[in-house]
């Protein structure tokens, strides 16, 4: 096993702690718009803090799994993967609906998966015999 990590893991951990930093922004930002909505006597509905605290939980699980895939834990790619997944529904949900903006989140996802899951990458995080 090589100890210099591959530059398709790199890149894929760089973009997994984008998206953390995006995810915990807009949970933030959802849960201080239904604050602010409170604030002024409307009610946000239930989906709003749900939409949320999902968005800030799936923050802190990519950022611990981009810590622990530079730390070399193989299983951390299984979480990634399924959020990566579920990023790619998500943003062709978005294109059927006609924006434009699924895009980004699909080629990003995509992004992610191709680099965790190449050869290189594998052959870096799999533990060695000893």
């Amino acid at each position: 096993m090589t100890d210099k990590r591959p530059g398709a893991l790199i890149n894929a951990v760089v973009a997994i702690f984008l998206q953390a930093a995006l995810n915990a922004f807009a949970g933030v930002l959802l849960l201080w718009a239904a604050g602010e909505d409170v604030e002024h006597g409307r009610d946000p509905g239930n989906l709003v803090y749900l939409l949320g605290y999902v968005s800030i939980v799936i923050a802190v699980v990519l950022a611990v799994c981009g810590v622990l895939l530079v730390r070399r834990v193989e299983w951390a790619r299984i979480p990634v993967a399924v959020i990566e997944v579920v990023g790619i529904i998500s943003g062709l949900l978005t294109l059927a609906q006609g924006s434009p903006a699924g895009i980004a989140n699909i080629a990003l996802a995509v992004l992610v998966l191709v680099s965790l899951f190449r050869a290189d990458t594998s052959r870096w995080l799999r533990p060695t015999p000893f």
